[in-house]
């Protein structure tokens, strides 16, 4: 095993859950998404909250009171794709010598002190998370457990507060000293999403693996509704991308293709090493061109049937499905990050153990 070192930039934030929101509801449907990039709620999506005030003509806090009945939230967590799975990761592998350090930025209030509070219980290293002006990024997530035929589904009210000062020039000399570097979910750190071929492309200059997980980026569905987002700042960026992990929609949304064939051959076309695509509970799909992992073709892989099992055998654990992408990528990053630490050269990491950590997790 040799010492390794992945640094980790991107989405952190507070998750405040409500579950048992009716999506057919007259509050939700009052707020309901009327076209693309509008600022409505759509099932499955992100809207920001300062964009669903100017689309229902009303401040955020009522708008909320009424979607939730007023009720408290049911569990209030730690979130964030690039907060949750390098935690996963960095769990996986917390006996081997392998270090995971986050970048990132909190505001200076309570809610900065309770994700601070869950990050400083686990094994990643959170030096260099800073404290800027303003609230702390949060996430209000609205739940259904009745949606997507009873496999439950969410809606996502972003606000990001202190994140919108967050610039690439607050990422210091070491977070590119990594060997491992993984850009998580940047659409909802815009200073660095809007900077990210030159940061992808520092890192891929200096020999490093880069990784980038991906989420609903609704910046750029707002600003160009219905037509592809740019991966940051534009195609340039995929080149510099060892690994893509996204999920359909954002395949279909950043491709502007809408079947499996065409977004793969996208992502093969643009220069991506290789990528892996979920579809909720149904497969994933993974493929390399033999750059990082060795080459494989696009490949179907099962999530686990042993969730559906356990559900139907004890339907009273049925809970919320937030953070299960976010898992699902400290999966895969930790298997990569194992065959690194293992010794595995360029072009023969194994796709299928890590879809297998990944699934599991």
């Amino acid at each position: 095993m040799k010492k390794t070192t992945v640094s980790v930039t991107g989405c952190s934030l507070a998750d405040i859950l409500y579950a048992d929101i009716d999506f057919n509801s007259q509050a939700f449907s009052a707020c309901a998404s009327r076209r693309d990039g509008d600022g409505g709620l759509a099932p499955g999506r992100l809207v920001f909250a300062d964009a669903l005030e100017a689309f229902a003509g009303r401040d955020y806090t009522s708008l909320k009171q009424e979607l939730t009945g007023g009720r408290a939230p049911h569990a209030e967590n730690l979130g964030g794709p690039a907060v949750v799975g390098a935690i996963n990761a960095s769990q996986i592998l917390s006996a081997l010598p392998v270090s995971f350090r986050f970048y990132g930025a909190t505001g200076n209030d309570a809610t900065a002190n309770f994700v601070r509070s869950i990050i400083a219980r686990t094994p990643l290293n959170a030096d260099n998370y800073i404290t800027l002006p303003g609230s702390t990024p949060s996430t209000d997530v609205l739940s259904d457990p009745r949606a997507h035929s009873g496999k439950g589904e969410r809606t996502f009210i972003n606000t990001i507060g202190a994140c919108y000062a967050y610039t690439p020039e607050r990422l210091p000399d070491t977070f590119f000293d990594a060997d491992i570097v993984w850009f998580g979910a940047t659409a909802l750190v815009p200073p660095l999403h809007e900077n990210l071929s030159r940061l992808l492309k520092r890192s891929h200059d200096a020999g490093k693996i880069n990784i980038v997980s991906t989420v609903f980026d609704f910046l750029n569905e707002m600003r160009n509704p219905g037509k592809p987002w740019p991966m940051g700042d534009g195609p340039e960026s995929y080149r510099y991308i060892d690994l893509l992990i996204v999920d359909w929609e954002e395949a279909v949304r950043l491709s502007g293709k809408d079947d499996l064939e065409g977004f793969c051959a996208f992502f093969r076309g643009a220069g991506v090493s290789s990528f892996v695509v979920t579809h909720g509970a149904r497969d994933f799909h993974a493929w390399s061109d033999g750059r990082l992992f060795a080459e494989t073709p696009l490949t179907a892989y099962p999530v686990s049937a042993l969730v559906d099992e356990d559900l139907a055998a004890n339907p009273s654990l049925r809970g919320d499905t937030t953070g299960c992408g976010d898992n699902f990528a400290g999966g895969f990053v930790a298997s990569l990050v194992r065959q690194y630490a293992q010794g595995a050269e360029k072009g023969s990491f194994d796709i299928a153990d890590a879809a297998a950590w990944a699934a599991a997790s």
